[in-house]
């Protein structure tokens, strides 16, 4: 993965020291910055291709070759980051000498102030594309991780919401006329209560009580799906997160449920299940 990463970052660098290179022959084609006259139109051509190629050389040497080589100092990740100030110094100042040559025992020019200002402007001119390019390329870059973040965190949302969703119980009435939504992990109990259920929740840290017209049977039967919850007498339903404590007494076995004042009965052929489940949690 890493391999393909750097062939990548590679392909771009190059691609970029190409495009930086012919922008430097053709500004220099057209504007003519230094004296073109005295060669004819193929010599022109060529000699202007030049610097292009001292342009593209000395950029691959410094940019490309001088960190695969010493890595230690110069990371590879730059290439999409941007090289480091003492790189961009190296590469200005052999651009410049580079070229300084070239039009001087080349091009058969005399080196006046002049032609040296205009040949580090030149010079100059790469570098400035260059960290445009860079800058460009960190914009993208922060971009991608912004729009990365903002989908992760929009799957987040998605997912608590559907979690929220998945986490309200409703509970009914016999008739439907009435009807209690809690979210499953706020259920401490569920207990007959005659033809009615009392269901014992906490809302706030406070131990609530809402009785429904409705069958301890019925409600079994859409509780029991979830794996917190389990019958533990023909009276009652538990959320096993709320128990604290299996006990036996003269009377039988019963639970000590964290928030409750009262214990809850456990009859023998829930027994089994019940302890299975203590042992599971603890």
């Amino acid at each position: 993965m890493r391999n393909t990463e750097t062939k990548n970052s590679l392909k771009n660098e190059l691609a970029r020291l190409f495009f930086i290179a012919i922008g430097v022959f053709l500004f220099i084609l057209f504007f003519q910055p230094f004296p073109l006259d005295m060669l004819t139109d193929d010599n022109r051509l060529l000699y202007v291709t030049g610097f292009g190629g001292i342009t593209f050389l000395f950029s691959f040497l410094i940019l490309v070759i001088i960190p695969m080589f010493f890595t230690k100092w110069f990371k590879i990740s730059e290439w999409e980051s941007g090289p480091s100030q003492l790189l961009i110094i190296l590469l200005l100042i052999f651009t410049i000498t580079a070229n300084a040559f070239y039009i001087r025992y080349v091009g058969h020019t005399v080196l006046t102030l002049y032609i040296l200002f205009k040949i580090f402007l030149v010079s100059l001119l790469p570098l400035i594309i260059l960290n445009i390019l860079y800058k460009n390329k960190s914009q993208e870059l922060i971009i991608e991780i912004l729009q990365n973040k903002n989908k992760l965190y929009e799957t987040k949302i998605q997912q608590l919401e559907s979690n929220e969703k998945e986490e309200i119980v409703h509970i009914y009435s016999d008739s439907r006329s009435d009807k209690i939504s809690i979210k499953y992990r706020n259920i401490i109990s569920v207990q007959s209560a005659d033809n009615y259920i009392e269901i014992y929740y906490m809302v706030k840290d406070v131990t609530e009580k809402k009785l429904v017209r409705n069958t301890l049977k019925n409600i079994e039967t859409q509780l029991v799906q979830l794996p917190e919850f389990i019958r533990c007498h023909r009276t009652s339903i538990v959320n096993m997160l709320y128990v604290t404590k299996l006990e036996r007494n003269y009377s039988g076995y019963r639970l000590k449920m964290r928030n409750l004042d009262h214990y809850i009965p456990v009859s023998r052929q829930y027994l089994i299940l019940v302890k299975d489940l203590i042992s599971s949690i603890d």
